[in-house]
């Protein structure tokens, strides 16, 4: 019998943010002796532990851990990770700017911080194939390394709660129609936020970019202005989770569409200077990258399923104010994550994980 870790509070939601949801995350507090404890001791009792956190992961679909003081950089969330996880992964093929930090650990993001990530689980919208069956992760944690100046939320949505919450006919018109992505991607950044095709594509070269995209299925179209379009495969509007078995959401349609995309809003900044540059720049960005999802034959997504798909996501979001040495981590499938804006300071980590061994 699995013996639940002593440092686990009666009430594991007893805290003073009352922004944190009933069941998610679920808020672990350490103590002593474990809160003081030497990171070798925490990666000890992560390992000796690690079915028990399993098991609230796949219950709540989040757990954060706080008050592990000995957690105080991206090597020793990376040594918790490889501890909790049979792998971590790269980040090619995903669609936000990040910077590599340590081994597997990246930057959370790295879009200018006035900018909202609205709510996404991590590569959802890349479709199964040949060569990988299932190309997104099943893990994703986030570290708090320096803590927000203000803002900076990480907010959590539990996602086989908005596949019971949607309209019965707009999930059927989804699963009967399917999706299917195009990425406009630019060679260089010109407003800050853009994702280049050399990131996405793991490239230095078009004939690298052209094989990498090919493994995967993907046609590669390139532009005059050095840029590339990159048009998928028809991809999952939910799924059934591997362990739970629970029918999950999972696709990003209301995220990765025109009528969402970074120049409908002040990607510039909010400043009164910086709107009007970006209103000055928006045509040309507009189609110099962009990320557009429509159903699997083409045809365009209806606005009002769109918009109800953000409103049920919206009405099922949960935030948590970070703070120093705090550790997130989250079932990839089960649960979605964005990005509130924030004032600097901030510093928060990233980690992509499997729970299967290469």
């Amino acid at each position: 019998m699995l013996e639940v870790p002593k440092s686990l509070a009666t009430n594991p939601h007893a805290t003073s943010e009352p922004s944190l949801g009933d069941s998610l995350p679920f808020l672990w507090v350490a103590e002593e002796p474990l809160a003081t404890a030497s990171r070798d001791e925490i990666l000890k009792w992560v390992t000796t532990n690690r079915e028990w956190i399993e098991s609230k992961l796949h219950q709540c679909g989040a757990v954060l851990f706080r008050g592990l003081k000995s957690l105080r950089t991206a090597e020793d969330f990376e040594a918790v990770m490889l501890a909790l996880s049979e792998r971590l992964l790269d980040y090619a093929g995903g669609n936000t700017p990040r910077s590599a930090v340590q081994g597997k650990i990246v930057t959370s993001t790295d879009a200018p911080c006035h900018l909202t990530i609205g709510q996404h689980q991590e590569m959802s919208y890349l479709e199964p194939s040949t060569h990988f069956p299932d190309p997104t992760p099943d893990k994703v944690a986030f570290f708090c390394e320096v803590e927000p100046g203000s803002g900076g939320q990480t907010p959590l949505c539990d996602m086989r709660v908005v596949y019971r919450r949607l309209p019965s006919d707009l999930v059927r018109r989804f699963e009967d129609r399917g999706l299917r992505l195009v990425r406009q991607l630019p060679e260089t950044k010109e407003a800050g936020y853009e994702v280049t095709w050399q990131s996405v594509l793991g490239a230095t070269t078009r004939s690298e970019a052209e094989a990498f995209a090919a493994k995967r299925g993907w046609r590669v179209e390139w532009t005059a202005d050095g840029g590339a379009c990159v048009y998928h495969n028809p991809s999952p509007v939910v799924m059934r989770h591997r362990v739970t078995g629970e029918t999950v959401w999972f696709n990003q349609a209301h995220l990765l569409h025109k009528a969402y995309a970074p120049w409908t809003g002040d990607f510039l900044g909010p400043e009164p200077h910086q709107r009007l540059e970006a209103e000055r720049q928006r045509d040309r960005l507009s189609h110099r990258f962009y990320f557009h999802s429509t159903h699997a034959d083409g045809t365009e997504i209806l606005a009002s399923d769109l918009e109800c798909i953000r409103r049920v996501i919206d009405e099922t979001t949960v935030m948590f104010d970070w703070r120093s040495s705090d550790l997130l981590l989250c079932d990839n499938k089960l649960v979605s994550h964005g990005r509130k804006p924030y004032q600097p300071p901030r510093k928060i980590l990233a980690a992509l994980a499997s729970d299967r061994p290469s």
